[in-house]
């Protein structure tokens, strides 16, 4: 894992409201949120879109090609929780 606070070149002022607001400390997270909610995390730093893209490419230089193959691949929705057929709960 790589911290934020380690890429020297990572706005200071940022880094603080992403660390302090939302809990994003490390720089997989922060690429993460930036592919996944472009807009969304631009409007949690106050800036455009477009001024997030190069933040996105500095943070892109300190992670690993799995993980950026990754990040790019749709999100997959799966179901929660544990579903048991009535047979088996009708037996206990």
């Amino acid at each position: 894992m790589t911290l934020l606070a380690e890429i020297e070149t990572f706005p200071s002022a940022m880094r603080e409201v992403l660390e302090t607001s939302f809990g994003i400390g490390s720089a997989e997270a922060f690429y993460e949120h930036a592919i996944r909610n472009p807009t969304g995390l631009a409007m949690a730093l106050s800036i455009s879109p477009q001024q997030l893209s190069p933040l996105a490419q500095l943070v892109e230089g300190y992670l690993p090609a799995a993980f950026l193959t990754r990040c790019h691949k749709p999100v997959r929705k799966r179901k929660r929780g544990v579903i048991v057929p009535e047979e088996r709960t009708e037996s206990r």
